[in-house]
């Protein structure tokens, strides 16, 4: 997925969440962070993309452990590990506990990353419309 589709599927699900849990400033800007933030390691680390330590879905189970104590480091795990789901969607996948999964959406196509916001706008608003 485009670095646009992470931001706007936490977005459009911290739109949904709002409606149930009061959000702090920090936990927005945080969970924008952690939402690219595998990708921005990578680059920082000089590692290849996807690569099988940074695009892990347990590199986010400690710091979603470490939530209990700060909702920042909450927010940036739950983002992260949003950011991992998304990318096992693609072709080229991701890994989740150390196994590589892979789907069937191109994650340069255009269509495809639409579909993914889609998806996340279709789930907020079923979240957010009465019922």
């Amino acid at each position: 997925m485009k670095w646009y589709t992470h931001i706007a599927g936490i977005t459009l699900i911290l739109a949904a969440l709002s409606r149930f849990f009061p959000l702090t400033l920090g936990f927005v800007l945080f969970s924008l962070i952690g939402s690219i933030l595998p990708d921005l390691l990578e680059f920082w680390l000089g590692l290849s993309h996807r690569s099988r330590y940074i695009h892990e879905v347990a590199v986010a189970a400690p710091l979603i452990l470490l939530g209990v104590f700060s909702e920042w480091l909450l927010a940036i795990g739950l983002a992260y590990a949003h950011h991992i789901i998304l990318d096992v969607t693609t072709v080229t996948g991701s890994y989740i506990c150390n196994q590589k999964f892979r789907g069937p959406l191109r994650n340069n196509s255009l269509s495809h990353n639409i579909m993914i916001i889609l998806a996340h706008l279709l789930i907020m608003l079923t979240l957010i419309l009465p019922q």
